[in-house]
């Protein structure tokens, strides 16, 4: 008989957790040969294995699950696993039911289990390396619907009216940080077809277009003002100064000292 999982619980000790009315992330490590026995979730969610390696057991396979891969679990899927000599570590992303109907996601989601190979979606790992190093800020919620994206069919046209006022809006409003939930309520759009629509326009997802506007904006600052680095990192929508030496270096290959530096030499 198979164990229920209420929302927000797995088995292995979680090490981190975040969430927001739509999803919650976790992180859980699992001992070497630990042994879960057979059980299933109330909630339907992706897993990313960090680290380490064990057998995933259902009714039809038992197959090894090595680490970089996705599994996706819909909701009252039963299983067991069997953790191997390492041990292991995971990266949980559940899917609240409020959001699914929220959303109107329910029709979206698989509706059996799906093995991703490692490297098939990148935002995921994006996502892993953000939750990480910065849970409090990290860009889950983007990351998440680029991945439901995936599952979208709606052929995207050519004109999109709402476009202007979204690039807009992530152009010139850096006192605050904009979420596709957010935006897509501004511009009368579902998430979900806001994250693929703009990503197919503009080449980039919505939280790399806000990054390089606010890593932009800091260089407007270094050339045409005296303020201190802390003082731009705040002005162009950065949570400190650490996030802004981090996100300029990535884009100029300097730091915003050494960069403003080479303006005064």
């Amino acid at each position: 008989m198979s164990i229920i999982l209420s929302p927000g619980n797995y088995f292995g000790k979680e090490q981190q957790f975040n969430e927001n009315a739509l999803f919650r992330l976790n992180i859980t490590a699992y001992q070497p040969h630990v042994h879960i026995h057979e059980h299933y979730h109330e909630n339907a969610y992706l897993s990313l294995l960090i680290n380490g390696s064990y057998k995933e057991v259902n009714q039809r396979t038992d197959s090894a699950v090595i680490p970089g891969e996705v599994l996706f679990r819909p909701a009252g899927y039963s299983h067991a696993n069997h953790f191997q000599d390492s041990g292991g570590k995971c990266l949980n992303i559940e899917f609240k039911q409020t959001g699914l109907q929220q959303l109107e996601l329910r029709g979206i989601l698989p509706e059996t289990m799906m093995v991703y190979k490692a490297g098939t979606f990148d935002y995921l790992y994006r996502l892993l390396y953000s939750f990480v190093h910065e849970p409090e800020v990290s860009f889950s919620e983007e990351y998440i619907f680029s991945w439901l994206s995936e599952y979208a069919t709606d052929k995207i046209p050519m004109r999109l009216p709402w476009l202007p006022q979204v690039k807009a809006i992530l152009e010139n409003e850096f006192e605050t940080h904009h979420t596709i939930k957010s935006i897509a309520s501004r511009v009368f759009v579902h998430p979900i077809y806001l994250a693929r629509a703009f990503k197919e326009k503009e080449g980039m997802t919505i939280g790399e277009y806000q990054l390089k506007m606010r890593v932009r904006k800091a260089m407007m600052l270094l050339f045409t003002t005296t303020l201190p680095v802390t003082d731009i990192a705040f002005s162009a929508g950065f949570s400190d100064a650490s996030h802004l030496v981090r996100s300029f270096r990535l884009y100029y290959n300097a730091t915003p000292h050494k960069f403003r530096a080479l303006l005064k030499s």
